[in-house]
């Protein structure tokens, strides 16, 4: 695992965020490490990290290097990690559900079909203990669509299984610095979120929420918030903040030079309960 943990950018490094937009990096990265330095330290410690490593393989051998993204999450005390994969050209795309996982070759195989001429340009899967032990099998996917009508960048997600289509997630993307007003009235128009005795300051940290873009989103059973575009000490800051482990948080204290090159996007689902701030899970993404 040392290896894939410390392998360096190349010359022809790719910068792309966990909407596979391109961004200027913010210093020479060239012999840093990639952002999947934190990927393959978060699956160190997995018992099916040869299966995850074998996985994200193949993804990469179709799709190249950077074009996916990983979601490492921390739910309580335990790893998860989901992957997306973004075709913005939607119904014209070359990366697909079907195109994934209609290959015999590579240890990730679907039975699921998605219908392509569905709009999505985004599907994105778990990759966890249960996918493992079934050798691979996908039996969930969620796809992203568009949100025409929204006054910001917005996006639709939806879980499809073998019982088929559930609406999932709503998500709107802000301006951090030009539409903080924008971002308060979002997050506080909702019923997860009690206006007389929460205070904002409490999820959007003063020291986070300088960043690029600010996404929040509408599930289910909570709101999520996301800072895209952090430099690394806003990503130490984060994860002292979830209680990382403290050997995640210490790996990014002893390279913080070899990982300031990079920008960061941060996610946390969260509500509140009985007058206190509950955050329910948390994740990193980067491009792998």
């Amino acid at each position: 695992m040392r290896d894939l943990i410390f392998e360096p950018m190349p010359l022809d490094a790719k910068y792309k965020n966990y909407c596979s937009w391109d961004y200027t990096p913010l210093s020479s990265g060239t012999g840093k490490l990639r952002p999947s330095s934190l990927l393959f330290l978060a699956l160190s410690d997995l018992p099916y990290r040869q299966f995850l490593c074998q996985a994200i393989e193949q993804i990469q051998s179709m799709h190249g290097l950077f074009e996916s993204v990983y979601g490492i999450k921390r739910i309580g005390e335990r790893w998860s990690l989901e992957v997306y994969v973004y075709d913005y050209e939607r119904t014209s795309r070359t990366r697909s559900w079907n195109g994934l996982f209609g290959g015999k070759s590579g240890v990730l195989s679907s039975s699921l079909q998605v219908r392509e001429s569905t709009p999505y340009f985004m599907f994105s899967f778990d990759l966890d203990e249960q996918v493992a032990s079934r050798g691979g099998s996908i039996d969930t996917a969620h796809l992203y669509i568009g949100n025409p009508g929204s006054m910001v960048s917005s996006g639709i997600a939806y879980r499809q299984d073998a019982s088929g289509l559930t609406l999932e997630n709503f998500y709107f993307f802000f301006d951090a610095r030009s539409q903080q007003q924008e971002i308060t009235d979002k997050m506080t128009e909702s019923v997860f979120w009690d206006v007389k005795t929460q205070r904002i300051e409490e999820l959007l940290l003063a020291d986070l929420k300088e960043c690029d873009t600010i996404c929040l989103a509408n599930k289910p059973k909570c709101d999520t918030i996301y800072f895209s575009g952090i430099h690394i000490q806003q990503l130490i800051r984060f994860c002292e903040w979830q209680n990382y482990p403290q050997s995640f948080v210490e790996f990014l204290l002893a390279n913080e030079f070899q990982l300031d090159h990079l920008k960061y996007d941060v996610g946390l689902d969260y509500c509140w309960k009985q007058g206190q701030l509950q955050c329910l899970k948390s994740g990193i993404y980067g491009a792998f």
